[in-house]
């Protein structure tokens, strides 16, 4: 209950305001009402009232050196002013000195009073809410992350984590990594101030930026004992700050929550469940995904995984690219199935890659972009094939061909012409000597020309990607970057 002190040397007016509504009703407490500026001191020391209405004109001691006393002492009570209308100059010195609001006596009534009150008890119901001061937002960002990873609670901190969102902006690193660095500082304060007010700004959110791209917002809701009503509070919070973060920042962001089934969960816990259900974005597309609703994530790689790491070297050296290929889409079918965590999705992928022999990558951070990686693995080197004459003439006589026609218009229909052999019949032979497949093989001599020239020439990727024998320009960016991993542009720059 927040606790109000009153101070007015007018008996009828002090009689006038303790009486001018129900106050306990309403959540306040009249804890006195001081006759100067001097017994309103003493008895601030005494009650610590929170909020404090006081008259301008007093003896003894008036309002303007009361709230000049009280600011020394570092009392934290909210202060409204009592005036008249030629008090004005009065007022003007009492807002200097850090009075928070002011009111006419003639004008006040009881529902403006109030409504004055409700202005200033939420700051007030906030201090209460942490009881903590931080000098720095570092400090906020490593307390707040201590109690997520199950630190210790400061013995002054009266703010209760009950629910936890996980925000993560997705196009981060394009829209805010690329900004100068006070410019990014901006950006964090603007998008934690938009978070807040996506929750209303209530005293029972905390905002912190954690690392690049990736915020929590912790919700006390120990005040609300219904499940489904906490629910719909995260609902409402977490779809505003959707809609808030794209109409005022220009930015997309995913949310990941709690699941809000007791007020007595830890911090930890709840920070456990808002991320198993932010990696849900790794599987579905959407901005939104609620504890509640969600089946908990997959903690170890699927035993078709491990293995498929174990052998890629023997299937590559094997060219046994049809297993390659039903291998891959029944892992992706097993992480799906599972909800295997993202991270160790990710470095499966990162160790698969380095037992292949692959050179380093980017990992997608979705997994329907897995689909299509194992072409790497598919993609062979010339050189890696046996000498030609230990295939068939026609199979011989077509690798020649690849090899130096593959910049230009090669195609089956081209090289059947040459091999004097029905196509499908060439692409039927050619696939079961070499393992791969004619298509496969002629991406791989045109992917390596262009590696070649990237790293050896100062061409435009443009030029590069016709001289490798890619006509389309937009195809041969999404065909590198997929194969690769990288784009060209940072493939050039990575191997110089």
């Amino acid at each position: 209950m927040i606790k109000v002190l009153l101070a007015d040397d007018d008996f009828l007016v002090r009689t006038f305001l303790s009486r001018i509504t129900d106050w306990e009703k309403h959540g306040y407490k009249l804890v006195g009402a001081a006759q100067d500026g001097e017994e309103a001191l003493r008895m601030a020391k005494e009650y610590e009232p929170d909020i404090i209405i006081t008259d301008i004109s007093m003896p003894v001691m008036d309002g303007i050196e009361l709230i000049r006393r009280l600011k020394e002492e570092g009392n934290a009570a909210v202060t409204i002013v009592l005036s008249c209308h030629d008090d004005f100059d009065y007022v003007k010195e009492a807002m200097k000195l850090g009075a928070n609001e002011y009111v006419l006596k003639n004008l006040l009534t009881e529902n403006k009073l109030l409504a004055l009150l409700e202005e200033v008890k939420q700051s007030i119901v906030s201090t209460h809410k942490s009881g903590l001061q931080f000098d720095a937002p570092e400090e906020e960002r490593d307390y707040y992350m201590g109690l997520l990873q199950g630190g210790e609670r400061r013995p002054a901190d009266a703010f209760f984590t009950t629910a936890v969102l996980a925000v993560h902006i997705i196009n981060y690193d394009t829209l805010v990594a690329v900004m100068p660095m006070e410019q990014q500082k901006r950006f964090h304060s603007s998008f934690a101030q938009i978070c807040r007010e996506a929750c209303q700004n209530s005293s029972a959110v905390r905002c912190v930026h954690i690392r690049q791209g990736d915020y929590v917002l912790l919700l006390d809701l120990t005040e609300i004992a219904s499940l489904y009503e906490r629910r719909q509070k995260i609902q409402q919070y977490a779809s505003a700050a959707v809609r808030y973060a794209e109409r005022y920042l220009a930015v997309s962001i995913c949310i990941g929550t709690s699941r809000a089934e007791s007020v007595r969960n830890t911090e930890e816990i709840c920070w456990q469940e808002a991320n198993d259900a932010l990696n849900e974005r790794f599987y579905t597309r959407q901005a939104v995904f609620y504890g509640w609703q969600l089946e908990p994530c997959g903690r170890e790689i699927p035993q078709a995984a491990r293995l498929f790491c174990e052998q890629i070297p023997d299937y590559i050296d094997r060219r046994d690219g049809g297993t390659i290929r039903r291998m891959w889409e029944e892992i992706l079918e097993e992480f799906r199935a599972q909800h295997t965590e993202a991270r160790l999705v990710q470095e499966w992928l990162r160790q698969t890659d380095r037992q292949a022999g692959i050179s380093q990558r980017m990992i997608p951070d979705r997994l329907e972009d897995f689909r299509g990686m194992e072409v790497a693995y598919l993609t062979f080197r010339e050189e890696m094939l046996p000498q030609t004459d230990t295939y068939s003439s026609a199979v011989s006589q077509t690798i020649r061909y690849l090899q130096e026609q593959h910049t230009g218009d090669a195609s089956l229909v081209l090289a059947a012409e040459q091999v004097h052999l029905n196509p499908a019949y060439l692409s039927h032979i050619f696939s079961k000597e070499t393992g791969i497949t004619f298509s496969e093989y002629l991406l791989s001599c045109r992917l390596n020309t262009a590696k070649d020239l990237l790293v050896r020439t100062d061409d435009r990727v443009k030029d590069v990607a016709v001289q490798s024998g890619f006509n389309d320009y937009r195809n041969f960016c999404k065909t590198f970057k997929k194969a690769v991993g990288l784009t060209p542009q940072n493939y050039r720059r990575q191997c110089r």
